[in-house]
């Protein structure tokens, strides 16, 4: 086999999308030749974890980890922020904000550049020139964000000139809005110096929807590749769909929701249906599944119509996410509303098309979303702002639950998105090139 370095912040047992990406593609490059080594740290500061993602790790991978010293223990203590409240990220905020949160997003941003896991990198390159010396590799992976794994990338690069370096973009890096609001103009142009000497260096650059070059400043388009994220036929070999339309008209929302997520449209929305339509309302029911600000859980928990009609659960393992999801009658998908929500393409959005149910997302007009959720024929993608679209879709969704007319989408739509076909191209396109 030959052999490729994956450089990564997450990996099993953390949970979250930002693991399953390279969780995946590595599970299946020794089909294809290649077996992956994955570099990544042995003390990672993360609070959401899944045991059950270990399984997906293959047996011919092999792992190599050293330790990273990070400073969100003493963000943590300067705010008084808990561990499961720092996954909300910086932005999920409003109002008026301490002076010591301020005081901590200003340092995030302006001395941890471009984010805090850059405290690994000297660490990191002077290990990896050691360990690559004794055990050459093929290639090499940089997966970001953390973009501060490109960084490791530049530096592995100038002692391996001649080795291959992809580097992964799952997010934008200079242009991605949610952090820019707490950058200075120096720590910016930082950004997009360390962005640009990244894009030059790295011989292939792999993004993850047809929008999301558009992120970034001009790059050389011939060594740039589209490989969006996907789902893994495994996890769904014993799903079975245990949904009808005799009881709950049940709706799913898995992940993040915070401010920038926040869906008030939507709620004017359910809150109207509930008002027009009888049975909506005695049927209709929420399931809130992961970190939810409190603030939203307030918001429904004191509403006058949808109180007694949200269940909220904590972030759940992956395996156990897919079993409730047997029971959904309608799945819900939410991006940032934000400038860069035009090029997300979430992997949850995968893996609700594996699961041949209707989905609603809520995006831009014109988004890869959109257009993904559009070419699937598996629901409604709708702007945020369209609160009156939103009633529209929603009152047709229940309908159809009402008449049990459930479809299906082409098999052909989705195949596409399989992770064995993913890495199949990673390889061929890349890899072997």
């Amino acid at each position: 086999m030959k052999r490729v370095l994956i450089i990564t912040y997450y990996w099993p047992p953390s949970a979250g999308s930002g693991v399953q990406r390279w969780l995946k593609m590595s599970k299946y490059l020794p089909e294809f030749g290649w077996q992956p080594v994955i570099f990544t740290p042995s003390n990672p500061d993360f609070h959401i974890k899944d045991e059950s993602l270990l399984k997906d790790i293959s047996e011919k991978a092999e792992i190599v980890k050293i330790p990273i010293w990070e400073p969100y223990g003493i963000y943590r203590m300067l705010t008084g922020t808990k561990p499961e409240e720092s996954n909300f990220g910086m932005t999920n905020e409003g109002g008026d904000l301490s002076w010591s949160k301020k005081l901590s997003y200003w340092v995030r941003g302006n001395v941890f550049v471009p984010d805090p896991r850059i405290t690994w990198r000297s660490k990191s390159i002077s290990f990896l020139k050691k360990y690559l010396s004794e055990n050459p590799v093929d290639a090499f992976v940089t997966t970001g964000p953390p973009h501060s794994m490109h960084l490791i990338g530049l530096g592995v690069k100038k002692h391996f000139p001649n080795l291959k370096w992809v580097a992964d973009f799952r997010d934008p890096w200079s242009t991605f809005d949610v952090h820019n609001s707490f950058l200075s103009d120096s720590g910016k142009k930082k950004n997009e110096s360390l962005e640009k000497e990244v894009l030059e260096k790295a011989d292939w650059l792999v993004m993850t929807s047809n929008n999301t070059p558009g992120e970034f400043p001009p790059l050389d388009k011939s060594k740039l590749k589209i490989i969006t994220n996907g789902f893994d036929s495994d996890d769904f070999k014993d799903f079975k769909d245990t949904s009808d339309n005799k009881g709950k008209f049940k709706i799913y929302h898995t992940g993040l929701l915070n401010t920038i997520r926040n869906p008030v449209n939507l709620w004017k929305a359910l809150t109207e249906l509930c008002s027009e339509n009888k049975s909506f309302k005695e049927k209709l029911h929420l399931e809130i599944i992961g970190n939810v600000e409190p603030a939203i859980i307030d918001f429904l928990n004191n509403h006058a119509t949808l109180s007694n009609k949200v269940n909220f659960t904590k972030w759940i393992k992956h395996d156990e996410l897919l079993n409730r999801y047997e029971s959904a009658n309608l799945l819900l998908l939410i991006v940032n509303q934000s400038r860069n929500a035009i090029s997300q393409l979430p992997g949850k959005l995968f893996e609700y098309l594996a699961l041949k149910k209707p989905l609603l997302a809520l995006c831009p007009e014109g988004s890869s979303l959109a257009e993904a959720v559009k070419e699937s024929g598996v629901g409604y993608a709708i702007d945020f702002s369209k609160k009156e679209e939103m009633k529209a879709a929603l009152l047709d969704l229940f309908l159809r639950f009402e008449r049990n007319d459930s479809s299906e989408k082409s098999e052909a739509n989705i195949v596409k998105y399989s992770r064995k076909h993913l890495t199949n191209r990673f390889v061929k396109e890349i890899l072997e090139k």
